[in-house]
């Protein structure tokens, strides 16, 4: 019974120590979560106009904003620690905030300012695209497998998984080791600052300058709405998770015009947008599967096309749900408060 006790004692105190580490590990873990919840936060604070503040002034400071966020990003995301997918993730985001900034406020812009910035955006954020669209890929079938467990073995699409997975990695590899493409977006951003101090915006036009632009954004929206409706396809759902997420950034913008009905309106808008970018993500991971089909066990594209199919049916469902709350509301009607 004591030599039992005296090798119990070893195991006992690794395990305390491994619990200690355990816990040390939670703490850790949720210090970071604090801390980007709180950077996320700051962002969203700067991604509106203040109160009181010159609606000019406002969108060009949101613009310099996140051309900031989008070069701070992608300066610490290629360093020697630096987490380059997450950068470039980050960046994208930015582009399309940008984007969404400039269409609403397009008519005060002009089309040819509008134009230039809109395509310079797109483009930039095209040149990022591979490396995070290949890590995405991923993530979809990580998500997929992990949804149906109880219904796949331990090692299902495994071939498949390895060929993504060491796409990606070369994706990444590819931006991380030639900085060519990361240098030109860095040049496109320090290029669209110096203009954004131009943009020819009214000294004194207050919110309604952005009204025709907000409206435009929801009416596009309702439009992609009623198509999807009428024939739900990969095409018209992405284009209808594009006019949901301009929305949610207009609606972001605009938050100080009224605090609750915005702040509601882009809640939504933003959870349409998920809804219909998770389905989309599985339209193209079934493309992909296929275009791979070689590295799939006998019988596993049939069962992954299954499995996609069930779950775009449900996404679908409750996105197109989710659009008719989000575009409940006549255009002219919900753009009052910015008039």
């Amino acid at each position: 019974m004591a030599r039992s006790t005296k090798q119990a004692a070893p195991a006992a105190a690794a395990g305390a120590v491994a619990a200690a580490g355990g816990a040390a590990a939670v703490v850790v873990k949720r210090a970071r979560d604090r801390r980007a919840r709180r950077t996320e936060a700051e962002r969203a604070g700067a991604f509106r106009l203040r109160r009181g503040e010159d609606t000019g002034d406002g969108v060009r400071r949101v613009a310099r904003g996140q051309l900031d966020l989008a070069g701070e990003r992608l300066e610490t995301g290629t360093g020697m620690r630096g987490d380059l997918d997450g950068a470039v993730h980050d960046t994208r985001k930015a582009f399309k905030r940008l984007r969404a900034l400039v269409r609403l406020s397009r008519d005060a812009l002009g089309d040819e300012a509008y134009r230039r910035e809109n395509t310079i955006f797109r483009d930039a954020g095209r040149r990022l695209s591979g490396a995070r669209d290949a890590a995405v890929l991923v993530q979809t079938l990580d998500g997929l497998t992990a949804r149906y467990r109880d219904e796949l073995g331990d090692d299902a699409f495994a071939g498949l998984r390895a060929a993504l997975a060491s796409e990606a990695e070369a994706a990444s590899r590819a931006l991380s080791d030639d900085r060519t493409a990361v240098d030109e977006v860095q040049g496109t951003l320090e290029a669209a600052r110096r203009r954004v101090g131009g943009w020819p915006l009214p000294d004194d036009g207050g919110l309604a300058m952005l009204a025709p632009g907000f409206e435009r954004i929801y009416r596009r929206g309702r439009r992609a709405m009623g198509v999807a409706r009428k024939e739900p396809d990969t095409e018209t759902l992405h284009e209808l998770r594009k006019r949901a997420k301009d929305l949610w950034h207009a609606a972001q913008v605009l938050r100080p015009a009224a605090p609750k009905a915005m702040k509601k309106l882009a809640r939504r808008a933003h959870a349409l947008s998920d809804l219909v970018g998770d389905d989309h993500d599985l339209a193209v991971l079934r493309a992909a599967a296929r275009e791979r089909h070689a590295t799939l066990a006998p019988g596993e594209l049939a069962l992954l096309e299954r499995l996609i199919a069930r779950r775009r049916a449900r996404l679908q469902r409750r996105a197109l749900a989710q659009a008719r709350r989000v575009y409940a509301r006549k255009p002219a009607e919900l753009a009052k408060p910015v008039r």
